[in-house]
Formats: structure tokens, C-alpha cells, sequence
């Protein structure tokens, strides 16, 4: 029978250490002296890890895991926030980059507005003067029309003159 209330005594200590609790070594085994068990005898007050070996094994061992959790947990905070620290100096660089790009693109924007615009400028300029060139063709055929009909006027004077029987008063 005190057998079986080690055992409980040692289920609860057990069961408290599983649960998650983060007090010091010491204060789990104050706090079990603290639990009442169901018949107090002389042998079941105190550690009742002592008594067992094997229990005071599981026990120990309980509690090297649960130190190796912690630090595994504290190592995994550390980091995460090594990570997050990184990933915010990262976005601040991005972020820079980001609003260098933004006035570069806006810069390109002008610059191409600008070139559009030059380029309707020189079309218009071509349109016209191929127009123009156009028009002194046609001014220039005209011209010479024009002259080649005057030399064959002068030459035809000239030959009308010459005959007798044109006669012009």
C-alpha cells in the first residue's frame, strides 16, 4: 500500500513536470511535499523519487528533456528574430530600391513623352517639306512647260517672219 502511494504521489509530480511547468528543480519537489496524499505515512512524505530508482531516473530524465526543450525553444526564438530583424533591414533596402526605380521610371516616362513628341514634331516637319517638294515639282513642270511653249512661239515667229506670205499688220 505505500507502494501505491509513492506511485501517486510520483504520478502527480510527474504529471505537474509534464504539464508544462517552468518553476526550478526546487520548487518542483517543494511543491510536492505540498500535495496531500490520500494516507500520509511517513515513507510517502517528501521525494518519493528516492525511494524508486527507475522513477528517479524518469524523472530526472523528464526534466533534462523538458531543460533541452526549453533551451531548443529559446534558440528557435533567438532566431526568428534573427530572421525578422534581416527581413526588415531586406524590405527597408527593397523599399529604397523600390522608390529609386519608381523616379527613374518616372524620369523615362518624361523622357519618352518628350520623344513622342519630338518625333510627331519631325513627321509633321517631313510631311510638310515632301509637300513643298511636291508643290516646286509641279511649279518646276509647269515652268518648263511653260518655256519650251515660249521657244516654240519665238521659233515660230522667227520662221513667220520669214515667210512671205504671213503678214502682220
Amino acid at each position: 500500500m505505500e507502494h501505491q502511494q509513492a506511485k501517486t504521489s510520483a504520478g502527480n509530480h510527474s504529471q505537474s513536470a509534464a504539464s508544462g511547468s517552468t518553476s526550478s528543480p526546487e520548487n518542483k519537489s517543494s511543491q510536492m511535499e505540498t500535495i496531500p496524499s490520500p494516507n500520509p505515512t511517513p515513507s510517502s512524505t517528501g521525494d518519493a523519487g528516492t525511494s524508486d530508482p527507475k522513477q528517479q531516473r524518469r524523472i530526472l530524465a523528464n526534466r533534462e528533456a523538458a531543460r533541452r526543450a526549453h533551451s531548443r525553444k529559446k534558440e528557435n526564438e533567438r532566431k526568428l528574430e534573427r530572421e525578422a530583424k534581416e527581413a526588415e533591414e531586406r524590405v527597408a533596402m527593397l523599399a529604397s530600391q523600390v522608390a529609386f526605380e519608381r523616379m527613374h521610371l518616372t524620369i523615362l516616362s518624361r523622357e519618352n513623352s518628350l520623344m513622342r513628341e519630338m518625333l510627331q514634331d519631325l513627321e509633321n516637319h517631313q510631311a510638310h517639306k515632301e509637300a513643298e517638294t511636291e508643290a516646286l515639282v509641279k511649279e518646276r513642270e509647269t515652268l518648263l512647260l511653260l518655256r519650251s511653249l515660249q521657244l516654240q512661239q519665238q521659233q515660230g515667229g522667227s520662221s513667220s517672219s520669214n515667210n512671205p506670205n504671213n503678214v502682220d499688220k
